[in-house]
């Protein structure tokens, strides 16, 4: 679920915090990283406990409706092709997300249950819900393919649930296309007949990635100063205080892996904090950065200072 690009961002994220919110020691830098990626696994937890509490909401109307023998509802007024769906009863009753929600004591929908209402209702009045709910025997992939497409078009795009998640915990709002994205692959690849096939994933498995998330952001903070220095006379268009201040972040992260960390070819390096710059820095963030850091490169590599080892990364 995590990516290298997504591992960067927190290390650009925990040193904006020590540059500009006080969060200075090693130690508090180390945590607030941590910290962010452990949250990154918890929003994923949170948006599979959605679907979850969504097929236990209808199947609650479901019954509810059925008991009310005055009124005459429909196939899809009743929602149950929502509880008979058979990638929502697999999320439902899963005994490893249910352990997992439990162990990490994810309670969010149960104590905003109004999202999870208002979820519903949006579902059963959307057009492509009646189309699939006039299917009398959904196949296993018509299963599939309709929980695919309420994660991807009704929950992940959802600015009410992004703000309203984003209150919550202000670094998702960086984590939202990971995670939404790993979802997506995860329901595709479920079976409904195999519990196995639902996997959660685990920090743990990271662990290289985080190293070199801790790494980068030690080197950049103890070396600030020095990789501020090469970026002297490499703006001549621009004048210190009118550099964007992430951008002078950014820069600073390049340079250090380009300097200090041999296993990573440039081209990486450039190619990642260019698309970066141009989803959290200005419009045109990512031509600045790109031109001081082109400089800098036919630099090293003319004086020999990066040190890069093995096949193509010279």
């Amino acid at each position: 679920m995590i990516t290298r690009r997504h591992i960067r961002i927190k290390v650009m994220q925990a040193f904006y915090a020590s540059v500009y919110d006080g969060i200075d020691t090693p130690k508090e830098q180390r945590t607030f990283f941590k910290d962010s990626l452990l949250k990154t696994f918890e929003l994923h937890l949170v948006l599979m406990a959605l679907l979850k509490a969504l097929h236990e909401h209808a199947v609650a109307q479901y019954e509810i409706k059925k008991k009310q023998s005055s009124l005459v509802h429909s196939h899809e007024q009743l929602g149950a092709s929502l509880v008979t769906n058979q990638f929502l009863s697999f999320l439902a009753y899963h005994p490893l997300l249910a352990q997992t929600l439990s162990t990490k004591k994810i309670k969010i929908w149960e104590l905003n249950f109004d999202y999870i209402h208002q979820l519903y209702a949006q579902v059963l009045d959307h057009d492509t819900y009646k189309t699939y709910a006039a299917k009398e025997n959904p196949t296993v992939d018509e299963d599939r393919a309709f929980v695919v497409w309420l994660f991807s078009e009704l929950v992940a795009p959802t600015d009410k649930l992004y703000d309203f998640l984003e209150d919550q915990q202000l670094t998702w709002s960086d984590d939202f296309p990971v995670v939404n994205t790993f979802i997506v692959k995860q329901l595709k690849a479920c079976k409904p007949t195999e519990a196995s096939s639902l996997v959660m994933p685990d920090i743990g498995a990271v662990q290289d990635d985080i190293r070199f998330g801790e790494q980068l952001l030690t080197t950049v903070t103890q070396k600030s100063e020095a990789l501020l220095k090469e970026i002297e006379g490499k703006t001549p268009n621009w004048e210190a205080e009118r550099i964007v201040s992430l951008d002078n972040l950014l820069l600073q992260l390049a340079i250090a892996e380009l300097l200090f960390f041999e296993e990573i070819p440039p081209k990486v390096t450039l190619n990642e904090y260019l698309e970066i710059a141009k989803d959290y820095s200005t419009p045109k963030s990512n031509i600045f950065i790109n031109g001081v850091l082109d400089k800098l490169l036919k630099e090293f590599t003319a004086s020999n200072r990066m040190n890069k080892k093995g096949r193509g990364l010279q």
